[in-house]
């Protein structure tokens, strides 16, 4: 089953981009576990967008 991520304000879309960004720019590649959650953020981004800007 797969897991609901919601971004619920113009700051916590904030702060999942940065997350993101930071996850990506990491040193040791991601694993598929930070791919499926960075995907769920994504997601989440762009319904957020979508609804709320």
């Amino acid at each position: 089953m797969e897991k609901e991520y919601k971004i619920t304000s113009p700051k916590h879309y904030e702060e999942t981009m940065i997350a993101i960004f930071e996850m990506q720019e990491q040193e040791e590649p991601l694993t598929k576990a930070q791919q499926a959650e960075i995907e769920l953020m994504l997601k989440a981004a762009d319904k957020y967008e979508a609804e709320e800007l």
